[in-house]
């Protein structure tokens, strides 16, 4: 059964800059990445939009959200994603996350009951937070707004402030063992 209370969204438009290319079409195993975690995601939730630059061409047939703030950061991302949101709450991917595992992003929307919760609900990794796979509510837009004109970008940070609850590593584990689903792809040799 898919959930219509949160939407998903994925990320996008970034800058690639250590890939040097759109890592979104790239492929792993022959499939473009962004489509793997659509995949993942459409399996969950009835809706999932992917965030994208204005002017970008989408890089799949789903509905798209224009970033329109021209600094490229997550945190700029999950802004976006949350302003168009029609839901409580989006869960946000990176488009860069090949290996997500569907238990995983259950696990993920279990821990964020329609209505009340934590702002935030994201697995801590051995590097901290993972903010790039994780719940947002929408009630978070203000301090978002705040924090991007002020140029505090730092979705750590954010994380550390606001009522976040973390997944902690040994639990994540009993879901995905080795948490494969939180490796990214930076680099052309992570490929």
């Amino acid at each position: 059964m898919k959930l219509d209370h949160i939407e998903g969204a994925i990320l996008v438009g970034g800058a690639s800059r250590r890939m040097g290319r759109d890592k979104a079409r790239l492929e792993w195993n022959g499939v473009p990445l962004v489509e793997r975690v659509a995949n993942v995601l459409s399996s969950c939730l009835t809706r999932v939009r992917l965030v994208i630059r204005p002017g970008d061409e989408p890089p799949l047939g789903l509905p798209c959200i224009e970033d329109i703030r021209s600094a490229r950061a997550p945190m700029v991302g999950v802004h976006a994603a949350l302003q168009a949101c029609e839901r409580d709450a989006v869960l946000v991917a990176a488009c860069d996350l090949p290996e997500i595992d569907v238990k995983l992003v259950l696990a993920l929307l279990a821990l964020a009951p329609h209505g009340n919760g934590p702002d935030v609900v994201a697995p801590m990794g051995a590097k901290g937070y993972e903010p790039l796979l994780a719940v947002y509510r929408t009630r978070l837009l203000p301090e978002l707004e705040r924090r991007i004109e002020g140029g505090e970008l730092s979705l750590q940070s954010l994380l550390d402030d606001v009522e976040t609850l973390a997944i902690p590593e040994a639990t994540l584990r009993q879901i995905d063992p080795e948490l494969r689903s939180l490796r990214n792809v930076n680099y052309p040799e992570d490929l």
